[in-house]
């Protein structure tokens, strides 16, 4: 287990290169419709965004890395920074809450428990910060899309607090979270995953 050198990272402008499948360069959340879905605006990227929530001391992202392989991706911000919100026809988020904008797992390793592990760290961040709610829309499973499937989140513990037959809001408490008492850390180096000797898993097409 050691030897692969797992860790997970806070997300920074320096960072944005190596988020996995798409992500690097879908601006989806980041913009507020105008223009092509999901395109950066003209001489601005995800770097950009990413470099004006520091700003404000919030680090937008949680970033699973075995040695230079990315591995999975948790984006999460106020709500007041995902200009994408505005624009929706889905029940929008209270106005204190943190968002999750997205949850990705490269697909060699999904529902071997590193979703899970990255909603851990985000929560137990959360939970440190005072951060109340955690909000986000929950898809059906059949649509492959950001933020992720309703059952994922509603297994963890988020609750729907507003209907709609696409994307209901889910919600989950952060005061009445029980704190993990072993380190994110140790709980990544434990997973059962598979050798990644044979390399990094390759970007998604668009």
């Amino acid at each position: 287990m050691a030897a692969q050198r797992r860790k997970i990272l806070d997300l920074d402008r320096s960072l944005v290169a190596a988020l996995p499948g798409n992500c690097a360069t879908c601006c989806f959340w980041e913009t507020d419709g105008a223009g092509s879905p999901g395109a950066c605006p003209a001489g601005e990227g995800k770097e950009d965004w990413v470099s004006r929530v520091l700003e404000g001391g919030f680090s937008p992202g949680k970033l699973i890395m075995n040695d230079n392989v990315s591995l999975g991706y948790v984006q999460f911000t106020p709500a007041g920074m995902v200009p994408r919100l505005s624009g929706m026809l889905y029940p929008v988020p209270s106005d204190d809450s943190i968002y999750i904008t997205c949850v990705y797992v490269v697909p060699g390793l999904r529902c071997r428990g590193l979703g899970r592990l990255l909603l851990d760290s985000v929560s137990r961040f959360l939970h440190r910060s005072r951060a109340r709610v955690l909000e986000t829309h929950g898809l059906s499973q059949d649509r492959c899309a950001p933020p992720g499937p309703a059952g994922f989140f509603e297994a963890y513990g988020f609750r729907e607090v507003k209907g709609h037959p696409e994307a209901p809001l889910l919600r989950l408490d952060l005061r009445s979270l029980v704190p993990l008492q072993e380190s994110i850390q140790s709980l990544l180096e434990r997973l059962p995953l598979p050798s990644l000797a044979g390399g990094a898993f390759p970007r998604t097409k668009a």
